[in-house]
């Protein structure tokens, strides 16, 4: 899926977005998705007539498995680093790793994950601005990256037919914590809403429409 500023949203990943940014040198990828679609992950960069070497780095939002599942493969596959808050790292396995349908030795595998992961800085990581979420939001130290006015959120929202939802509240940490930050977080210089379930949308009016749904 092509959006603007010659982001795409790689088809293969629609479970769990990977988006693929162009920067000045080459390209980032956001998030890493599940492990079963690895080698299509490669196929279809290599499909769109990008060269891997043209791939710089992995952004992690947060360390759920569908959204680092393919991380090792894609670190080792393509030569690159990975990049996640020093809280994720910090808490990485604690939550999102417990959910039935993930094999056992997958659960083992995600394990060595994080000796492939480095800290982000605070502010700034090459051509993106950080955004912190709070402690025990959706996950312990998630992080969303915004890009000329695109916003990349991982799991902060999610949408179905047209409009954003809430991410369900047995999936959020504390859920009024992850609450209060939806009512009071600013997008007001945002224009473009990425998130990793559903399909990404122009931010306005429709984030306006959710805060109006929201009791």
């Amino acid at each position: 899926m092509n959006l603007p500023n010659g982001v795409i949203s790689l088809d293969c990943t629609l479970k769990s977005h990977i988006y693929l940014v162009p920067l000045k040198n080459g390209y980032a990828l956001i998030d890493a998705s599940f492990s079963e679609i690895k080698e299509s992950i490669i196929k279809e960069i290599i499909d769109l007539g990008i060269k891997l070497e043209e791939i710089k780095y992995i952004l992690i939002t947060h360390s759920d498995y569908d959204h680092i599942g393919s991380l090792e493969f894609l670190v080792k596959t393509l030569g690159i680093k990975a990049y996640s808050s020093q809280e994720e790292i910090n808490h990485w396995m604690e939550k999102g790793m417990n959910y039935d349908f993930i094999p056992k030795d997958i659960k083992e595998e995600l394990v060595e994950y994080k000796k492939y992961v480095l800290p982000l800085p605070s502010k700034t990581f090459d051509e993106f601005e950080i955004i912190d979420t709070p402690k025990k939001f959706h996950s312990y130290g998630m992080v969303m990256f915004l890009y000329k006015k695109m916003l990349f959120c991982g799991d902060m929202i999610q949408s179905k037919a047209g409009s954003f939802m809430l991410i369900p509240a047995e999936f959020n940490l504390d859920e009024k914590i992850y609450i209060d930050f939806i009512k009071n977080f600013d997008t007001s210089k945002i224009e473009y809403i990425c998130q990793a379930h559903g399909k990404p949308l122009k931010a306005h009016p429709e984030w306006e429409n959710l805060l109006a749904s929201i009791k």
